[in-house]
């Protein structure tokens, strides 16, 4: 990797950083070289030579195009870029507005780089007559940039600062559910609420998971984002419970219907509070959630509410449980023991020591690990924003 691009890669914490550095650097690159040709705009001749060597008889021109979520920081992206086809920068527009386009070129590929909404999304056109580094960065692109709605679900936040409530992208969070690691009671109610997504009429716009830590509450809620991938699923954070049924949300929820097409699921966690019988201390708490979920804005909007809880037995609010307004109520509790044993042979890849009597799932996978089992790699991670996968 050439040296100088290594300050343009270094890690940075927003996309107008990098293009300020990068920048700087380019400034330096008068005439960039390659081969015997110099020009002040590389890229205009270079695609040139890359057909006109095909036209001529030389490999052909593999192309091909992405746009959507980035996925990975635009740093990654770009040192992976360089990293596989050895490519230089070769021009550099910036935007403004947190907007900027890099074109990365070498003398058999060429890369067009556009990032917009401060690096949360771009696009991607790859040119390139070299069928290894073709393979490559395709499987790099196909990482880094993610349509609406994929498979795995795209999880936003909602958060409040000086120029009112807004929502921001925090990154991908499905996993396909392993249904042998809960009861068939379990397995029926999420299918119904998996259902009911779909349903333009649900039989009720409110979901609630409980159980005791450690039972896999978490993992059903990351599996429903990808059962039911055409939802905008929102976290509420505990201090703005209080707020949704204020009309100072409202801006925030319509700009996540415009994301997408499909309903509005807020995810609440530890929301006890919000569900036991009402009293002085939690009025307001139960009345947003109510009001949101089942009142004329949570129609209009289609939006759905997902509260989870550790309690193993909640007395929850008879207005809360009725008719019309609760589609499932799930009890998440421990594993008997023969489906426990069961879970535990699958992740070992063979039979083992049956467990006598209820466990928990993380007790099962805490054992598995004892005796060996490895979880496959993890998603990294490295900016706070991104979910980072591995590079090539």
């Amino acid at each position: 990797m050439d040296s100088r691009w290594k300050a343009v890669a270094a890690p940075k914490r927003s996309l107008a950083a990098l293009v300020k550095q990068a920048s700087e650097w380019w400034k330096t690159l008068s005439y960039p070289v390659f081969g015997d040709n110099s020009n002040t705009e590389p890229s205009s001749w270079l695609g040139v030579a890359l057909f006109k060597a095909s036209l001529e008889g030389g490999p052909p021109v593999r192309s091909a195009g992405w746009e959507g979520n980035l996925m990975v920081p635009p740093e990654g992206l770009l040192e992976g870029i360089t990293a596989i086809a050895g490519t230089r920068l070769v021009k550099l527009a910036d935007r403004g507005n947190a907007n900027a386009n890099f074109i990365l070129a070498s003398e058999e590929t060429m890369i067009s780089i556009t990032l917009y909404s401060g690096g949360m999304e771009g696009s991607a056109t790859l040119y390139t007559v070299n069928e290894e580094i073709n393979k490559k960065l395709v499987l790099l692109f196909n990482r880094a940039f993610v349509a609406d709605n994929p498979k795995e679900g795209i999880v936003f936040t909602l958060a409040q600062g000086m120029g009112g409530y807004s929502i921001s992208r925090v990154g991908l969070a499905g996993t396909p559910l392993e249904r042998g690691n809960y009861a068939p009671d379990v397995l029926a109610a999420y299918d119904h609420v998996v259902q009911e997504q779909g349903n333009e009429s649900p039989c009720g716009r409110l979901v609630i998971l409980s159980g005791p830590p450690g039972t896999g509450k978490t993992y059903l809620v990351r599996s429903l984002l990808s059962d039911a991938p055409k939802t905008a699923y929102v976290l509420i954070p505990p201090n703005l419970l209080e707020s949704l049924g204020s009309p100072e949300i409202l801006p925030a929820l319509v700009q996540a219907k415009r994301e997408f097409d499909g309903p509005i699921m807020l995810i609440i966690e530890d929301a006890d509070h919000a569900l036991v019988r009402r009293g002085e201390k939690n009025m307001n708490a139960i009345s947003s959630m109510l009001n949101l979920g089942d009142g004329i804005l949570g129609s209009i909007l289609d939006v759905r509410i997902l509260a989870t809880t550790n309690a193993e037995a909640l007395e929850i609010d008879p207005a809360t449980g009725r008719d019309g307004r609760l589609c499932k109520y799930i009890e998440v509790g421990q594993l008997p023991a023969a489906n426990a044993t069961a879970a535990l042979s699958r992740l070992l890849g063979k039979a083992v020591r049956p467990f006598t009597e209820p466990t928990t799932l993380a007790t099962v996978y805490k054992t598995a690990r004892n005796l060996g089992w490895m979880p496959p790699p993890k998603v990294k991670n490295t900016s706070g924003k991104y979910a980072r996968p591995e590079l090539v």
